[in-house]
């Protein structure tokens, strides 16, 4: 069971993926001041890869349209200037 607290939430679209970031409340319930809870991250309309790892766990790769990175804080905003990382695309 979960308690989901919305941190930012945007509807798919055509044409546009959507997504919810948020906390699961009932992760926040830690012993020490020094506990973090993770915040989770579901992306709809999205084009993935997924392979296990021989370690344990999974690697992912997502193709997001760059509107919706500098949504989520991925990358910077746009401020009229371009990135090194922008000019090698």
């Amino acid at each position: 069971m979960s308690a989901k607290e919305t941190i930012k939430y945007r509807h798919q679209s055509a044409g546009q993926p959507g997504f919810h970031l948020y906390n699961d409340l009932l992760d926040g319930f830690c012993s020490d001041d020094k506990c973090e809870s993770p915040v989770y991250l579901c992306l709809d309309g999205v084009a993935a890869t997924l392979q296990t790892m021989d370690s344990g766990g999974a690697s992912v790769a997502v193709v997001l349209p760059r509107g919706v990175a500098r949504e989520l804080g991925l990358l910077p905003t746009e401020t009229g200037t371009s990135s090194a990382a922008d000019s090698t695309r």
